[in-house]
């Protein structure tokens, strides 16, 4: 039988840590962290040591994973009580869960809603912590749903998508440059009634604190190109067909020589006014109303109004 280092000499070329860092089975990740440590020139002993299991484990999960990679590490089946949800069910209960928030058309589900359904379409009587252990188990969180315009209309999203390619012909059709940038852009308001942000203090105090009690605000126009990986922004006081022009002209001088942008927006008023002088070298397409996930510029607001400002601020 080999020794645990001649067996690892020549798994050197797997790196266990990344493994461990995106696996979510809890004991799989103990057995990667156990190779990851003899792979670095720990010893069988300090190793047994530092995942508090005996060293034959650990040499067990060695000649496992030599004998059939990764899935030497996944424990068998053995003869304990086996989970009321079969695996082979799984994905039907999680198209169930979808259909479920789908009928109740922007209303929540709760764990209590989840254990009924387990109970009703799969006759499977779940206690509500084993209703979060399931969940977790199949890689389901709780996290915020994104908004959805009652008047969303997802064939228009569909039919979007489809002639999106057809609709970049016919723009390179009618201008001298076949070289395209395409730039998404959009507009947020920043700024709002402060909120009171958690301190460290004795139980039963509550100390008081500054709150910011303005209610000043601007607007930060912003447009993307990933496909160059650039962009540009302006902060600018108000939110009308002046400001979008001043943006339009940044936006233009971004755009490469040689190049035509098409800049993809909302169907605001300030977008679609005739006021607008379009630069030359940009042609405007509104995204179909109401969609604004096809917008990744969205994902910048999203990502902003995380930044808590946690000092109060003089004039």
């Amino acid at each position: 039988m080999k020794y645990v280092s001649e067996i690892m000499k020549n798994l050197s070329d797997y790196d266990f840590k990344s493994i461990y860092k995106e696996e979510r089975n809890s004991r799989i990740k103990i057995k990667l962290q156990a190779l990851h440590h003899l792979q670095t020139g720990k010893l069988l002993k300090d190793v047994s040591e530092i995942v508090l299991y005996d060293e034959k484990s650990v040499r067990e999960w060695v000649y496992a994973f030599e004998a059939f990679n990764y899935e030497g590490l996944i424990e068998k089946e053995g003869r304990g009580q086996k989970p009321r949800l079969m695996p082979d069910k799984e994905e039907s209960f999680k198209k169930a869960i979808d259909d479920l928030h789908e009928s109740r058309n922007g209303g929540r589900i709760i764990a209590v809603d989840i254990q009924k359904l387990l109970l009703d379409e799969f006759d499977c009587n779940y206690s509500l912590s084993g209703v979060y252990t399931l969940l977790d188990r199949i890689n389901i969180v709780w996290i915020s749903g994104r908004s959805k315009h009652p008047k969303h209309s997802q064939d228009a999203i569909d039919a979007f998508k489809e002639t999106f390619p057809e609709e970049v012909e016919k723009i390179k059709d009618k201008i001298d440059s076949i070289k395209i940038e395409v730039w998404w852009q959009d507009e947020s308001r920043i700024g709002q009634q402060g909120s009171l942000s958690r301190v460290w203090a004795q139980k039963g105090t509550r100390p008081r604190v500054v709150r910011q009690k303005q209610f000043l605000s601007t607007y930060i126009f912003g447009a993307v190109c990933p496909e160059k990986d650039k962009g540009c922004a302006m902060i600018l006081p108000e939110c009308n067909s002046g400001m979008m022009q001043i943006h339009l002209d940044q936006i233009s001088e971004k755009i490469e020589n040689d190049f035509h942008g098409i800049v993809l927006m909302d169907r605001a008023s300030w977008h679609t006014t005739e006021a607008l002088i379009i630069p030359t070298n940009i042609t405007l397409m509104p995204l179909p109303p109401y969609s604004p996930e096809l917008n990744p510029v969205e994902q910048i607001w999203q990502n902003l109004r995380k930044i808590k400002c946690t000092r109060a601020w003089e004039k």
